[in-house]
């Protein structure tokens, strides 16, 4: 911003409007991820700002508001204290009101928590908070009664007792989470798989893609040929994987879904990640070329070829290729 103000004072203006903007979005991502990478990832920004919506604009005026506010507060202040009272004025002003900003960030984020996939651990203080969730708390006691067994090393027990639970209410998603947890304690690869192929739809249809990367991660790692049964599915985890950073992951995804899935037409968007995983996330922008040379020739029309088309813009031009 500082460069950028030397050059021209309107280019330092709009730089330091532009940050002051993103500025409360990477902290709710940073937050949320603890990804520095993610936190400057802007896909990942933008989906945060559009998953809040109007009142991200909000929080923006009013954290405007309280940031001018700082500096006149400390201002009046100083004006009528005693010089030995100034250092901890000042401390006391910049603590209070940089508080005020990160309740206002962390409550915006409470509202948001389904958009953001994010799992409230407590709900804000008020009536509402007295209030006692019986499921929640069944919830909790099977897990500390799965955990004591696991500390016993009594893995057996506790696989038959998860399991037990979760044939009682398979749409019970605590329950399918405990099961998983606990099969990846053990050496069962291929329960783990199959029962995956169970959890990680049910999170999807939660909203809770984030958790459901981070199962198809956690199958990946144990059996490399671990695929998810749905095209759906598959591309859902996809688009995760590109919000969260991992391109790598993206092409995982996205490697035989052609042929497992053939006539789907999901095919020419997963394709399209693929081309955005290859120039914007590893760089490699001629294996993109690649593929959008054969999006080009299977797909001629689709919205996914003409987005892949703007995405290869330059290197396109530069091959001559546009149309």
């Amino acid at each position: 911003m500082g460069f950028l103000a030397t050059r021209s004072l309107t280019l330092g203006v709009v730089a330091n409007l532009v940050v002051a903007f993103l500025i409360p979005a990477t902290w709710m991502v940073l937050i949320n991820t603890n990804s520095l990478s993610s936190a400057i990832n802007p896909f990942e920004l933008l989906a945060t700002i559009f998953g809040i919506g109007k009142s991200y604009l909000l929080l923006c005026f009013f954290l405007f508001l309280l940031q001018q506010g700082s500096p006149m507060v400390m201002t009046m202040l100083l004006k009528v204290a005693a010089p030995a009272l100034v250092l901890p004025l000042m401390s006391f002003v910049m603590i209070y009101f940089t508080w005020v900003m990160a309740s206002m960030i962390g409550y915006v984020m409470y509202q948001h928590h389904a958009a953001l996939d994010i799992e409230p651990v407590q709900a804000p203080e008020g009536p509402a908070s007295v209030q006692i969730d019986p499921a929640a708390l069944e919830a909790k006691r099977r897990d500390a009664v799965v955990a004591r067994l696991v500390q016993d090393n009594k893995m057996d027990e506790a696989v038959n007792q998860a399991r037990e639970w979760l044939r009682e209410d398979d749409e019970s998603l605590p329950d399918h989470r405990r099961y998983f947890r606990v099969l990846k304690l053990t050496e069962s690869v291929d329960t783990l798989a199959d029962h995956a192929q169970r959890f990680i739809p049910k999170l999807l249809a939660q909203q809770r893609a984030g958790e459901a990367l981070d199962a198809w991660v956690s199958c990946v790692k144990r059996k490399p040929d671990f695929k998810l049964d749905s095209a759906q599915f598959s591309y859902e985890l996809a688009q995760q994987a590109w919000k969260a950073g991992k391109p790598r992951y993206v092409l995982i995804l996205a490697k035989e879904f052609e042929k497992r899935f053939a006539g789907s037409s999901l095919i020419p968007s997963m394709l399209e990640l693929v081309v955005r995983a290859y120039k914007q996330g590893l760089e490699q922008p001629m294996q993109g070329v690649h593929v959008y040379m054969q999006m080009k020739q299977r797909f001629p029309g689709h919205a996914s070829t003409k987005e892949a088309e703007w995405v290869l813009r330059d290197e396109l031009e530069e091959l001559g290729t546009t149309p």
